[in-house]
């Protein structure tokens, strides 16, 4: 069955999204709670923005793109 092919290889970038959106969602409105309390806008993105985000940030952009110049280094298709 073809359908559950494509369904079974679009789970993982459907939860991606849906959890990029959640976690962007939940920093837009951290930042806006900072400027409402006063915060400078680049204070703000500084808060926003922190050692752990970053971090988090990187090791999302190493498993969707590392993983895949890693496969076709070693010859395998993604």
């Amino acid at each position: 069955m073809k359908w559950v092919e494509a369904l079974r290889a679009s789970v993982r970038p459907i939860i991606t999204y849906a959890f990029f959106i959640l976690f962007a969602t939940v920093k837009t409105a951290a930042l806006f709670k900072l400027l409402d309390q006063g915060v400078g806008i680049t204070d703000g993105l500084i808060a926003v923005w922190d050692a752990e985000t970053q971090a988090l940030f990187a090791a999302v952009m190493s498993f969707w793109f590392g993983q895949r110049a890693l496969a076709k280094y070693r010859g395998y298709r993604s």
